[in-house]
């Protein structure tokens, strides 16, 4: 009988056992579940590398998150502009090659377990309380794209009885979301940047000038407008040829990111012709600006095919709205006002002698003014 209430006793406490083992699978199951939903649902790669390397931590209880991403052709890193990875700052490294990620995967296989000093000091940097982990090798197409080090100061926590299930997924979801972030990105950056001077497009300014006249509108804060139209462009194509052309070109858009905030939009609207809209900006301001830009454009100094120095110059149109400027309701009608403002004050620079700026005040809009023809914008 008292063997009886034994087994009966014993296997009750398995049982148990086994019943908290089932329901703490379900935790993790339901834990790598939900991670694995908001991972998919990143739309952008600052979203998913933040997700990544800060969420992390406190979803799954880790004392360190990193990350390596294989990023020859600065695609990734092209992206994160505006980027800031949280500290420490050794917890995202960009690689231009696969020697690293492929000392620490020589097999591309998970690596579980406490690590030796020189794969802890890769993995690891500057974290010396590390006493298991779990290296994720991203994988795309057969190629090592990155990894995703999960590191924790309890030794047990990673170990090779561990079931690996589970982790392996969680490489390979990552790995498309990584992909799939970067791909979208840049394709939907390739519709409204401009290839040779990596500043925004046309097509972007037609909409972006929509979105800021509205928020100025909203806030009843200024906008101010520049065109900056290079004087003579067509004599530097004709006697230096479209390569240095081109080479002007993107000088003129490096030139102008460095000297703008990043709040102002910077364009090219067509041809030499770059447009600015520069948010929050009185007219006054507006002024002094494209005046500092007119003297940086003038003193660039520009090699041609025979290494010899040569200048440009530039001709500047400026314009600014207020939420006063305008005397009916319609963004495009604004919008269209404010270009052609702009376009004029161009053309009067244009016809003063050039390097020059010129400011023209924003007309009232009428019936008149809106069945001009425009080059610039149509409502």
């Amino acid at each position: 009988m008292e063997s009886l209430e034994k087994e009966n006793t014993d296997l009750r406490r398995s049982l148990r056992r086994l019943t908290t083992k089932v329901e703490q699978n379900e935790g993790v199951l339901r834990s790598f579940f939900d991670m694995e939903i908001r991972l998919f649902s990143c739309s952008t790669l600052a979203e998913l590398l933040e997700l990544i390397l800060i969420e992390f931590r406190d979803h799954f209880h880790l004392s360190a998150v990193n990350l390596i991403l294989f990023d020859p052709e600065n695609a990734a890193r092209d992206l994160l502009d505006e980027y800031i990875p949280p500290q420490p700052d050794h917890c995202l490294r960009f690689v231009d090659n696969q020697q690293l990620l492929k000392s620490l995967f020589p097999t591309q296989k998970l690596r579980i377990g406490e690590l030796s000093p020189p794969l802890k000091s890769i993995a690891f940097p500057r974290s010396p309380y590390i006493f298991s982990s779990a290296l994720l090798p991203l994988i795309r197409h057969n190629c090592l794209i990155g990894s995703l080090h999960l590191g924790s100061n309890d030794p047990a926590r990673y170990n090779e009885r561990l079931d690996c299930d589970y982790i392996d997924h969680l490489s390979s979801v990552i790995a498309v979301c990584i992909e799939n972030c970067i791909n979208q990105q840049n394709l939907k950056r390739l519709s409204i940047i401009d290839m040779l001077t990596k500043v925004y497009n046309r097509r972007a300014f037609d909409q972006e000038i929509i979105k800021e006249l509205s928020r100025a509108s909203r806030h009843e804060t200024p906008l101010s407008c520049l065109f900056i139209d290079l004087d003579y462009f067509k004599l530097v194509n004709d006697s230096f040829g479209h390569q240095i052309g081109d080479k002007v070109l993107r000088a003129i858009g490096l030139l102008l990111k460095q000297n703008l905030r990043k709040t102002d939009f910077i364009s090219r609207y067509g041809g030499e012709e770059f447009a600015i809209l520069l948010p929050n900006c009185e007219s006054e301001k507006a002024i002094q600006i494209s005046e500092q830009l007119r003297k940086k454009i003038a003193h660039m100094v520009v090699h041609d095919n025979n290494n010899a120095p040569f200048r440009i110059s530039a001709s500047i149109g400026v314009t600014h709205c207020t939420s006063h400027s305008f005397h009916v309701n319609d963004l495009h009608a604004q919008a269209h006002a404010l270009l052609k403002a702009a376009d004029d004050a161009v053309y009067r620079a244009k016809e003063k002698g050039r390097n020059r700026i010129e400011y023209r005040a924003l007309p009232a809009i009428t019936a008149e003014l809106l069945s001009q023809p425009n080059s610039k914008l149509r409502p």
